[in-house]
């Protein structure tokens, strides 16, 4: 008999934020040390990046995460950001110390996205 492998948290949380919307081609979850502990992308999705630019885009996300706490103190943590290129948004959702990260089509409409991540996050309880 076959063995099931059991699905993590994480992954399971991926799937569910990738269900939210059709507009969104990826979601991953980056620790802090910058590893991609799950992701999901959209079925029938190519991806637009290399492997090799996909994760300096991932470091480059960690980056810009690290210094926005440089400004913690008198603005207050960043919840989420949002990166619009022709071809594609960038959205970044701060979770702990982890960071949710998703593309989307341009045309999405990423309030909405974001509002059922931050809904999403507040009604589980993730063990991460």
């Amino acid at each position: 008999m076959q063995k099931l492998e059991k699905i993590r948290p994480e992954s399971q949380f991926c799937i569910k934020v990738l269900n939210i919307d059709s507009n969104i081609r990826f979601v991953g979850i980056l620790c802090k040390c910058g590893r991609l502990k799950a992701y999901y992308r959209k079925k029938e999705m190519i991806p637009r990046l290399s492997l090799q630019e996909t994760k300096l885009v991932q470091r480059q996300a960690l980056l810009k995460a690290k210094m926005n706490h440089v400004f913690d103190k008198k603005l207050g943590k960043t919840t989420w950001s949002i990166e619009l290129r022709d071809g594609v948004k960038w959205i970044t959702v701060y979770f702990n110390k982890d960071l949710i990260l998703l593309s989307t089509e341009i045309s999405s409409d990423h309030n909405k996205i974001i509002e059922k991540i931050l809904s999403t996050l507040q009604a589980s309880h993730l063990p991460y």
